[in-house]
């Protein structure tokens, strides 16, 4: 078991703490290349394996946030305890050859699995990530490490949307998967062989550190902590339900092709996301110095002034105006990424820390990430199978199966997809009520 005697303090030079932390974004880079290429494949996988909305929630969201939040406490266990690079190394090359069977998926059930798989080898990173970062970053720049961190978030889901665009307009749906499997194989090895575990030693000399029990107990007094678990929730269960619809919401209203889209939209949310991400960890830290309240203030004011524009670009006629609004809801999904983490990080102690970020991961993900795709789509469904029996009198199974209105089918699908997106959206605004109610309890929470 790990001791921490240097838990807290960089590992090595600055320079290295830079490279170390470029490569960490990277890995989030890759992390969310293979986990949000499924949002532009949506569509064109709905028609080739015949599924329902809810079944494209389900592929999105809970098969891969069922092992992604179940093993993400005894992964963290291990990572307070064992080399952490080599866990995250491990956990890349898993999830990078799960996503490579995706794309040789036949029928649902193998697609739901792969995603599983794919949930398995992510679960690995995040707590020994985060843990590390916190290792070899002090806490009066530990936000802005975060912040940049996260900038790897936008810059892989515009990966996935631009070049996933791309090769399904050339080629399909299980080739995107294959190919952008491969690079995660490729920084697994650099990983592997050229980061530093920066504690002292790698003995089991003690048995707290990581310990589920003890992480809780430290917790549970804390509500700071707390709600902004149910902010993180919150947010993510609308970016997660909206981003598994993305690519269906364009095409269904404005009729885009996938190339054309997935350029476009991989532009605003690459450039709107790292933008958030590196402005709210800048800003974190520098109201850190002033008030610590009000690093959590900021995340809330800018979600709640991006709701009117998220709803705005659900609604607008011109398909260029509805994406470049949708730039306010990514910006505001990131933003919160700096202060958020480098407040958990400073409410727990350090054998505690990547525990702290996994129970955190836990509850976030399982709902938000795993929750959200599939409440989206289930609306969808919903609303999508009213209008056609108003319509025809008959649902949509029924009436759109044979295709005989084809017309009114895609006009259904349209408009329930718009609706179900427009009442998630909602879900923000108490969000924001969490972040407020957690910059009231930050200060007298905060250890370092």
């Amino acid at each position: 078991m790990t001791t921490t005697a240097a838990a807290g303090a960089p590992a090595a030079s600055g320079l290295y703490t830079r490279y170390a932390l470029g490569v960490l974004t990277l890995v989030a880079l890759i992390n969310f290349l293979d986990r949000q290429i499924i949002a532009i494949l949506a569509e064109p996988i709905k028609r080739d394996l015949n599924l329902t909305d809810s079944e494209v929630g389900l592929t999105a969201g809970l098969s891969f946030a069922l092992m992604y939040t179940t093993l993400s406490i005894p992964v963290a266990w291990l990572a307070d305890r064992w080399h952490r690079p080599r866990i995250i190394a491990t956990a890349i090359a898993v999830w990078s050859a799960m996503t490579i069977l995706c794309g040789m998926a036949q029928t649902f059930t193998q697609l739901f699995l792969a995603r599983v798989g794919v949930g398995v080898g992510e679960a690995g990173s995040g707590p020994a990530t985060h843990s590390l970062i916190a290792d070899y970053f002090p806490p009066e720049t530990r936000a802005g490490a975060f912040g940049w961190y996260a900038i790897g978030i936008p810059l892989g889901a515009f990966l996935a949307y631009a070049a996933g665009g791309w090769v399904v307009d050339h080629f399909s749906w299980r080739e995107a998967f294959m190919l952008a499997g491969v690079p995660g194989l490729i920084v697994a090895l650099i990983v592997a062989f050229t980061l530093k575990e920066p504690r002292r030693s790698t003995a089991h000399t003690a048995p707290e550190p990581g310990a589920l029990g003890p992480a809780l107990r430290e917790l549970a007094r804390k509500p700071t902590y707390w709600h902004l678990c149910a902010a993180a929730t919150l947010v993510a269960f609308v970016a997660y339900g909206f981003a598994a619809f993305y690519a269906a919401f364009f095409v269904r209203i404005h009729g885009m092709s996938y190339g054309q889209l997935g350029l476009s939209l991989g532009l605003v949310v690459g450039l709107a996301g790292a933008l958030g991400a590196w402005s709210g960890g800048q800003l974190a830290d520098r109201f850190r110095t002033r008030s610590v309240a009000a690093t959590l203030l900021v995340p809330a004011s800018a979600i709640v002034i991006c709701a009117p524009l998220f709803a705005g670009a659900l609604y607008v006629p011109d398909k260029w105006v509805a994406l470049a609004l949708v730039a306010a809801p990514t910006f505001a999904a990131t933003f919160y990424y700096g202060p958020t983490f480098a407040t958990v990080q400073g409410l727990a102690r350090p054998q505690t820390r990547a525990m702290a970020v996994a129970v955190f991961i836990f509850i976030s993900s399982l709902i938000g990430m795993g929750v959200g795709p599939v409440f989206a789509g289930w609306m969808s469904d919903q609303f999508s199978d009213a209008a056609v029996r108003e319509a025809v009198g008959q649902g949509f199974a029924e009436a759109c199966g044979a295709a005989v209105r084809a017309d009114i089918c895609a006009s259904a699908e349209a408009s329930g997809l718009r609706l179900s997106i427009l009442i998630l959206s909602l879900f923000n605004l108490w969000a924001a009520v969490h972040f407020m109610l957690a910059a009231r309890t930050i200060k007298r929470d905060l250890l370092t």
